[in-house]
């Protein structure tokens, strides 16, 4: 099942990820210019260790709203589907006891799609042909508001419009 708590681990986790590609680069380039190399793998974790400190002092943004489109439930999934790979990481797709269908992706938002988000869209019929979509953003910023789960649905929304066209 979706819920904030997933939420909040794959935040996690990708933050971590985004710590040890830095930490390990920095200890690569200080390595190579003090003539002691393989560091790479020390300064992973240690950049993984600091993510994760950090992330406790970040707040979580969040953002919903309701998208509808034209087509079934299934033709929708699809699209939603396909669109929330093409612009990110897919998580995963679950059906709902009322028919509807959930997809969760990992979306980068920001400067060069470093500031991981999770976007969960739930599909549900509506009417006549047209198929509801909840779309839920939820990110991680700090001292600095950057608004990711906004961005995150824009970029969804606005790739959703343009591929249901």
């Amino acid at each position: 099942m979706f819920d904030e708590a997933g939420e909040n681990e794959l935040l996690l986790d990708a933050t971590m990820q985004l710590g040890a590609k830095g930490g390990s680069i920095g200890a690569a380039v200080g390595g190579a210019a003090t003539g002691t190399h393989g560091l790479g793998r020390a300064g992973a974790r240690g950049g993984a260790r600091g993510a994760a400190r950090g992330f406790k002092w970040t707040k979580k943004d969040v953002s919903t709203t309701l998208v509808e489109l034209s087509g079934t439930v299934t033709a929708v999934s699809q699209l939603v589907h396909t669109t929330l790979a093409a612009i990110g990481n897919p998580l995963g797709t679950e059906v709902r006891d009322n028919g509807g269908v959930a997809v969760r992706a990992m979306v980068g938002v920001g400067m060069g799609g470093l500031n991981p988000t999770v976007v969960t869209a739930v599909l549900a019929a509506g009417p006549e042909g047209v198929a509801v979509v909840e779309l839920r953003a939820a990110g991680r910023e700090g001292l600095i508001k950057q608004h990711p789960a906004e961005k995150a649905l824009a970029k969804v929304i606005a790739q959703l419009k343009a591929a249901s066209r």
